[in-house]
């Protein structure tokens, strides 16, 4: 156990550090990937990067800088996706609970982003939510449940912009 903790530590010293920027892409898929996420083949992690939930991203995507994961629960990014910088991925969260603390049980979710989707910088998914394939998400957006393909969504809570044309 406290070899994954060590292990984790040079991970992330070494992604959002010595190997932070637009270089050294592939040592980065590789580090993460020795500490149990799933990065694909072609993936570009730009960093920092602060992920506590798992996570598995597809094949040739782009994450900006200060890319964060919270929570503990699932995020899943499919193929050929653009992450833009400071986007925030929320999979912890709580239950509403008496007038004592309204903060209650906590609650871990799961987000799912389809293939080829674009998210815009400084968007907020919450969790639940669901990206279908071929969307585009606004900067500054705030994403809860579900977002039907091919479409341009933006606002917080997001609503739909514009139906984008499918393959």
């Amino acid at each position: 156990m406290a070899f994954l903790g060590i292990k984790r530590k040079i991970a992330f010293i070494c992604v959002n550090h010595l190997f932070v920027g637009v270089k050294q892409f592939e040592r980065k898929r590789k580090l993460l990937n020795w500490i149990g996420y799933d990065i694909g083949e072609g993936s570009k992690i730009v960093g920092p990067l602060v992920c506590t939930a798992d996570l598995k991203i597809g094949k040739n995507c782009w994450v900006g800088k200060n890319f964060i994961v919270n929570g503990n629960g699932k995020v899943t990014i499919g193929d050929n996706c653009d992450i833009a910088p400071e986007v925030i991925f929320q999979t912890g969260g709580h239950e509403i609970g008496n007038s004592e603390r309204r903060a209650g049980k906590g609650v871990k979710y799961e987000i799912k982003v389809g293939k080829g989707c674009w998210i815009g910088a400084r968007s907020t998914v919450l969790g639940g939510a669901e990206i279908g394939n071929g969307c585009v998400v606004a900067a500054c957006a705030c994403v809860l449940g579900k977002v039907e393909e091919n479409t341009l969504v933006g606002g917080i809570p997001v609503k739909t912009i514009k139906y984008l044309p499918g393959d």
